[in-house]
């Protein structure tokens, strides 16, 4: 809100980088973190959505910028453009919200070495990939935020992704009992089954229909929702 002209929030002066922050959950959190006042980076392949959702956040009123950085969480090259461009543009990021993800499905036997593989590239990978790149800048300044987001949907023909989700769970909570004690905090944000899934990008196989089909990309599944409001107990301390 603004009071006297000026700003205020929770996380006013702060900056938070939300990948995957164009669309569905993603983007639901960016407006979460605009609101508290939070100066938000948006990064995503989504060019179109980005630079909507980006107007969306400065419209709000609460935060005084929001930038859109393309970024390919599967290029090495590419994250790491968006951990220094982000910096520069910015002068410091305080908080990383890895949102980024795609949905893979079908019976395991038909589930191919490729499908894993394009699945863990962006799960996993992608969400090491952005952790590491801004990494070294938060320990360097004895201090951030690193929220690694997961859901599971926990059915038979959803074993892979589960897999991929219960992989970023195992990196977070390491990394998490390694930086500690220099200021880093690296959590892990846990959607659960009854909530939306991480990834709108999907390979299906050996079935007709996705699970929890999603139709609009553009509407926020949660406003002030607990999940939300759980991920800003996160980052505001």
């Amino acid at each position: 809100m603004v009071q006297d002209g000026t700003l205020h929030g929770a996380l006013t002066g702060k900056v938070a980088v939300v990948v995957g922050g164009a669309s569905g959950l993603g983007r639901t959190v960016a407006h979460a973190l605009a609101r508290q006042g939070g100066r938000v980076v948006v990064a995503d392949f989504d060019q179109e959505r980005m630079e909507r959702t980006v107007e969306e956040l400065l419209r709000l009123g609460s935060s005084d910028a929001a930038l859109a950085l393309a970024t390919d969480v599967r290029s090495d090259s590419s994250v790491k453009s968006l951990a220094a461009d982000a910096i520069k543009a910015m002068g410091a990021v305080d908080i990383l919200v890895n949102m980024a993800g795609v949905f893979l499905q079908g019976p395991l036997a038909r589930i191919k070495p490729g499908d894993w593989k394009w699945m863990l590239e962006t799960n996993l990978l992608g969400a090491a990939r952005t952790t590491l790149a801004f990494l070294p800048h938060m320990v360097g300044r004895g201090s951030g935020h690193i929220v690694n987001a997961t859901s599971s949907v926990e059915a038979p023909t959803t074993i892979a992704y589960d897999g991929g989700a219960a992989a970023v769970a195992a990196f977070t909570r390491g990394l998490s009992a390694e930086v500690a004690s220099k200021g880093v905090h690296v959590e892990l944000y846990p959607i659960g089954p009854s909530g939306p899934r991480i990834g709108q990008n999907t390979r299906t196989r050996g079935m007709k229909r996705l699970l929890h089909p999603r139709d609009d990309l553009e509407e926020p599944w949660l406003q002030d929702g607990e999940l939300v409001d759980r991920l800003i107990a996160m980052v505001d301390r």
